[in-house]
């Protein structure tokens, strides 16, 4: 940790002549949940610090700048003011960026875009088969319609919050706009060749972060000589309607023991009243919604699966259904609402089981 942020202490050095330009932000998140169980048990309900997030932006010239993100929410599975993302980029020009340090790995659309902009409380649970972060480098090339991210990253030796036993991967994810009649539709793909170091885990909450249980859980994974991960990606926009989509499926050999296959995906279809979804196409990835001040709300419903069943090791499937309310104080805050009816078809313990989860958070940022 004091190693990788002296590297960036001394990238400052390196431009410390120019003028630099700061901004500061954080985010904070707080999530009540309800939950009627089935079978695995869940604490009633409770009360949650999802996030609490500062961030610095510096900008030294045209060519570089730095980005710093620390998280102290979440006790129970990360320390306190764990880095949540550090980079350096070099901007060669409009076209071209090159990052280096602790970022989003260029694999899906939902990971790629800030959770702040999401439809719902948390990610679909077919982002149990990704890893949202990575320490590497990363280049990313922008089209006028289209764009291309490639990265290439290692373990994490830094202990910056991400698993010390990733191993080495190389990831990529293209994207691009296509205009039909008075819609937008963006569509993408994306492929992740990964060498574990020693193990790996699949498991996911379903879709609520305010108590620990899970209903799948592969346990943990020995013997993986490489893993293959496929994404395809798709968004249609017209008026103040959304559809956005993802599949994704993981490939796992091993020395010993039968290959597995597992897969996940999402559906959401979302309608904003006063306001509009901004979508960066250029870019592939969610910005800032307009809002009318106390005047925007929006309604959302997702249809999500997870399926770590495989011939040689069966860890259980999930099917959430969910019903999601926004309503948006102004562009940066809001109130949010989820019901959501998870059903495992068994879960990870081969039982077949129903779970009603009903959450509520309040989104500020400053």
């Amino acid at each position: 940790m004091k190693l990788f942020l002296s590297f960036f202490l001394l990238q400052i050095g390196f431009v410390v002549e120019a003028k630099t330009e700061f901004d500061f932000s954080f985010r904070m998140e707080v999530d009540y949940s309800l939950y009627e169980d089935d079978f695995t048990y869940f604490k009633k309900d409770g009360i949650n610090l999802r996030r609490f997030r500062g961030d610095i932006f510096a900008k030294f010239n045209d060519k570089f700048s730095l980005y710093y993100q620390t998280d102290i929410s979440d006790y129970e599975s990360r320390p306190i003011a764990a880095t949540q993302a550090a980079w350096l980029r070099y901007r060669v020009n409009r076209q071209n960026e090159i990052y280096l340090g602790k970022m989003e790995m260029p694999f899906s659309l939902e990971s790629v875009s800030n959770s702040k902009y999401h439809f719902f409380m948390e990610r679909s649970l077919a982002s149990a088969l990704t890893d949202r972060f990575g320490i590497g480098v990363n280049y990313i090339h922008y089209g006028e319609t289209w764009n291309l991210r490639f990265g290439v990253f290692g373990n994490d030796h830094y202990h910056l919050g991400s698993s010390k036993n990733y191993g080495q991967s190389l990831t990529t994810k293209i994207g691009k706009e296509i205009n039909f009649e008075e819609s937008n539709i963006y569509v993408g793909a994306s492929y992740q060749y990964r060498k574990p170091e020693d193990f790996l885990r699949f498991r996911t909450k379903p879709e609520s972060q305010t108590y620990g249980a899970r209903l799948l859980d592969t346990d943990e994974l020995y013997f993986v000589s490489k893993m293959q991960i496929y994404g395809i990606e798709g968004l249609w926009q017209k008026n103040n309607w959304t559809l956005q989509t993802e599949y994704i499926g993981n490939q796992i050999q091993r020395e010993f023991g039968g290959d597995l296959s597992y897969q996940g995906g999402y559906f959401i279809v979302s309608k904003i009243f006063n306001g509009k979804r901004r979508f960066n196409y250029r870019k592939g990835e969610w910005r800032s919604t307009r809002t009318e001040k106390y005047k925007t709300w929006e309604v959302s419903a997702r249809y999500s699966f997870l399926d770590l069943n495989s011939a040689d090791l069966s860890a259980g499937k999930e099917t959430n259904y969910s019903l999601g309310l926004n309503y948006y104080i102004d562009n940066k805050s809001r109130v949010m609402f989820n019901a959501i009816r998870a059903k495992a078809t068994p879960n990870s313990s081969g039982v077949y089981e129903d779970l009603d989860i009903y959450q509520l958070r309040f989104q500020f940022e400053l």
